[in-house]
């Protein structure tokens, strides 16, 4: 096993339980390659614990260990993937949800490592070349746990430079769509498809929210980003009329898809094929207003010459989705940059709503669901957060 140091100066947080090694902590990490264990010590020589290295975007390795006596084997990896299944039992024993994060990177103890269950297809993630090389073992431990119906990975990491993103079939049938249920909601999957399987696993307690929250036919959804529709399914059978945006072309077939599963006729829900802004715009024109607008989108996008960047944009967003919110209504604001902290972006709304001379009040506030876990030792993975807050009625 190759060992490798810290810089002078880089053991502080290591020490304080951090977990994701930078390429700028090493004193020298040229020879080593991905997926390789280490010995990571300080400056001095000293163990830190034993790593993974990973050349992926987020990081140049994980710490796996601070036990010097641990052995990084196979054994170590497969006690890591039961202990989370185990750890998880309570959601196979739930009536009204199938779908949900078995394992989550470093959360779970290897970073670069997801797992999630579709009604018994799984559908594994791997985020680096290095962690890749651990598969056949991955895929053995999950064939003998849970029997699934079927396998399917999903490669994103970069090759000769270029991200690539590929779903491959393991074993076992995974049809071309999956019904999954969820808070007794049901939601088509489609696990083959590419990068998105139809549904965001780590947004389940926005939508479990949004159904329990009962309102009248008269009140109104907006779904900004809507992709599938998820959120629009959940206001829907919660009573709201709803409107769906999104300037992707598949979204009017997965959104009424996911309608017609739940058995909701589609009379009072609308769907527009527009850029964001351009539909806000066009909602102001035609004196539109709703009770409710939810607001995800992604952490980058590109529409033609527009660029769209969440941490730079957000402030934007909420301007224009306040022109055609109601007296007394929420905003339901969804951001998932990792860099970006929860203090940040309740600091950002709370900017921007000042400078429009707007009172709200705070009314929740969501991060990850359980089975996303996270740990201490890496801060970005709680990368998730939710905040509603309530237009004042002046």
């Amino acid at each position: 096993m190759n060992t490798i140091q810290l810089k002078k100066g880089a053991e502080r947080p290591f020490h304080k339980g951090r977990l994701n090694i930078a390429e700028e902590d090493l004193s020298d990490a040229v020879f080593l390659k991905d997926g390789e264990v280490v010995e990571l010590t300080d400056y001095l020589g000293a163990f830190i614990g034993y790593a993974m290295m990973s050349f992926e975007q987020r990081t140049h390795g994980w710490i796996l260990s601070r036990d010097e006596d641990v052995q990084i084997d196979e054994r170590f990896i497969r006690e890591k993937i039961i202990t989370a299944i185990e750890e998880r039992t309570p959601l196979y024993n739930q009536e009204d949800t199938d779908v949900f994060r078995i394992f989550n990177e470093i959360g779970d103890g290897i970073g670069g490592l997801s797992i999630d269950d579709f009604n018994g297809h799984l559908l594994i993630t791997y985020y680096s070349a290095g962690i890749y090389k651990i598969r056949n073992l991955v895929v053995q431990v999950l064939i003998e746990t849970l029997t699934p119906e079927s396998i399917t990975e999903q490669t994103r990491f970069s090759i000769d430079g270029r991200m690539q993103i590929e779903n491959t079939p393991v074993t076992g049938n995974a049809p071309e769509r999956i019904i999954v249920t969820e808070s007794g909601m049901r939601f088509n999957v489609n696990l083959t498809a590419g990068p998105m399987t139809g549904l965001f696993l780590d947004q389940r307690e926005t939508r479990k929210a949004l159904l329990k929250n009962k309102h009248s036919h008269n009140e109104a959804f907006l779904n900004l980003f809507a992709y599938s529709g998820s959120f629009s399914v959940a206001a829907a059978l919660s009573g709201m009329s709803t409107t769906s945006v999104d300037m992707a072309g598949r979204t009017t077939a997965l959104v009424t898809e996911n309608f017609n599963v739940n058995d909701l006729p589609l009379d009072n829900h609308h769907i527009h094929i527009m850029d964001t802004f351009d539909y806000l715009k066009y909602a102001e024109r035609q004196d539109h207003q709703f009770d409710t607008i939810l607001i995800d989108p992604p952490s980058f996008s590109r529409n033609k010459k527009k660029v769209f960047k969440v941490g730079r944009d957000y402030p934007k967003l909420i301007r224009e989705a306040v022109k055609i919110l109601k007296p007394g209504g929420e905003l339901i604001l969804s951001q998932n940059l990792e860099t970006f902290t929860l203090n940040q972006f309740k600091k950002q709304i709370d900017e921007t709503m000042k400078h429009m001379g707007r009172g709200y009040t705070l009314q929740d506030v969501k991060g990850l669901p359980k089975d996303f876990r996270t740990t201490s030792g890496y801060r970005n993975g709680k990368y998730l957060k939710i905040v509603t807050i309530k237009l004042a009625n002046d």
